[in-house]
C-alpha cells in the first residue's frame, strides 16, 4: 500500500488527497460544463443552425444589371466619385445610388478614384 505523503492510491481506487469517489482516476464520467463551456456550446449550436439554414435556403447573388448603354469618363485632378456622380445624377435623383452604380460597373472596392483613371459610366 502506498503512503499518502507520496501521492499513491489507496486500495479500491480512492486517491489520496480527499477524493472519495469510487471510480479510479481518469475513468470516464459525466462532468458539468462551466459557464464558458455552456456559452461555447450554445454558440456552436447557433453556428451549426445558421450553416444548415444557409444550406437549405441559399441566396442568389444578382450582379447582372441588365443591358445598359454606357460611355466612359476620364477622371480629372480633383475629381471625387461623389462629385462626379452628383454631376451626372438626374435632377431629383439619389446621388448615393449613382455612386453605387459607378462602383459596381467599375469593380471599385472603395469610392477612391485617381486622375487619369477611366470610368465606365451609364448614359442617361
Amino acid at each position: 500500500m502506498d503512503d499518502v505523503r507520496t501521492g499513491g492510491a489507496w486500495p479500491g481506487g480512492v486517491r489520496s488527497g480527499g477524493d472519495t469517489s469510487a471510480r479510479p482516476a481518469g475513468a470516464p464520467g459525466r462532468r458539468a460544463l462551466t459557464s464558458r463551456g455552456r456559452i461555447a456550446a450554445v454558440l456552436l449550436a447557433v453556428l451549426l443552425a445558421l450553416a444548415g439554414f444557409a444550406a437549405v435556403f441559399p441566396q442568389v447573388a444578382r450582379s447582372d444589371m441588365g443591358d445598359m448603354a454606357v460611355t466612359s469618363y476620364t477622371v480629372r485632378p480633383g475629381d471625387t466619385l461623389w462629385d462626379y456622380a452628383a454631376r451626372i445624377t438626374p435632377a431629383g435623383g439619389d446621388v448615393s445610388e449613382t455612386v453605387a452604380t459607378l462602383m459596381e460597373l467599375n469593380g471599385l472596392q472603395s469610392a477612391g478614384i485617381e486622375a487619369g483613371q477611366r470610368l465606365v459610366v451609364p448614359m442617361p
